[in-house]
């Protein structure tokens, strides 16, 4: 049997995580094509547990897809792929000579364009799409209705929930955040997480003691602007990572998309509240006053106003951000589990 991934490459995000600890789960180590032709580091994580590759000439991929069609007579081949045009080019050209399953982790809407629009013409050659929420599996759902396209391949559409490693922590860390009240942002600079809006916010607190840190890559376009912010950007060491997010307070996701971001589930874990907008399926794990507080409008000054007044009430009294904490820390552990993630992957890829 031989695993190939055709994935995008990001130096840090949630897709890439995952994606990662897809490979994690497999007996052996699968080959990996990057369709990025940006030759970007790649981390010792994939280097230890796959064989990766880059393929960016013409000819290279051509020869990916004879080498395919020759292999397939001789072994079982399973190609899994991502959010990139490159994979469904792939797996049309095979005829159905392999099993092809493509991961979702979200829809673009609002944006124009995304994989649920481009994959719609490779469909038949889908052996089974992964989705990570239900919100996405209603999205295909609608998304196939007004296509016309046959139940028989909204059929092959399975749910597996994103999850995480559960670790030790130290309870004594929520009272060192709050005496030491840090605001992060975590994840990549682009559009649809609108970290623009962290950085807004930043400008709204003249209280020196309360501190705002960026962790993620290419904020270079921030920095001479907003100075006082501490960055820590280009790791993927994930160790180093979790050190420097678990330093944080109280974590920010204004985005105007998403589907669930594992930046989230990672900083419950850590026993860290969330303050996120109400998109994608974010409702379905952040209970409002609960372990984070939600935020119901899409205009970005009523973000921003939400925010501030969120994050004085926790600043403001030590009981209501500890039990908020503790509130996140316990959620996390009783549904992120990694062990359900890792049972349902090993057998899609058995199956």
């Amino acid at each position: 049997m031989i695993n190939i991934f055709i994935i995008p490459y990001h130096p840090i995000g949630g897709a890439e995580r995952v994606h990662l600890e897809i490979i994690k789960t497999l007996d052996f180590k699968p080959i990996v094509i990057f369709s990025n032709t940006k030759f970007q580091k790649i981390s010792l994580e994939y280097k230890i547990n796959a064989y990766c590759f880059y393929i960016p000439l013409k000819i290279q991929r051509i020869l990916l897809v004879i080498g395919l069609r020759i292999l397939s007579y001789f072994f079982k081949i399973t190609l899994f792929g991502c959010n990139n045009l490159f994979f469904y080019q792939v797996i049309s050209k095979l005829n159905n000579q392999v099993t092809s399953i493509d991961l979702t982790h979200a829809f673009s809407l609002p944006d124009i364009g995304g994989v649920e629009l481009m994959s719609l013409p490779f469909i038949k050659y889908l052996d089974k799409r992964i989705v990570i929420n239900n919100k996405t599996y209603e999205d295909y759902k609608l998304l196939y209705e007004s296509n016309k396209i046959s139940n028989y391949y909204f059929n092959k559409i399975e749910i597996i929930p994103n999850g995480i490693e559960i670790k030790e922590i130290d309870q004594n860390i929520i009272q060192s955040r709050f005496d030491n009240f840090i605001i992060g942002f975590v994840g990549r600079n682009s559009i649809e997480k609108r970290p623009s809006l962290f950085f807004d916010l930043s400008l709204m607190f003249d209280n020196k003691k309360i501190k705002f840190k960026a962790i993620g890559d290419n904020f270079n376009n921030y920095k001479n602007k907003y100075k006082y912010i501490e960055y820590f950007e280009g790791c993927n060491d994930p160790d180093i990572i979790r050190r420097e997010f678990s330093k944080i307070s109280l974590l920010i996701v204004p985005s105007y998309r998403e589907g669930f971001p594992l930046v989230i589930m990672e900083a419950m874990e850590l026993g860290i509240p969330v303050i996120a907008t109400n998109v994608g399926s974010i409702s379905t794990h952040l209970i409002d006053s609960f372990n984070g507080y939600l935020c119901n409008d899409i205009d970005e000054v009523k973000i921003l106003n939400f925010a501030y007044h969120k994050i004085l009430k926790l600043f403001e009294d030590d009981s209501i951000y500890r039990r908020m904490s503790l509130n996140a820390r316990e959620y996390a552990i009783n549904n992120f589990s990694i062990s359900k993630f890792k049972k349902s992957y090993k057998e899609l890829f058995i199956n």
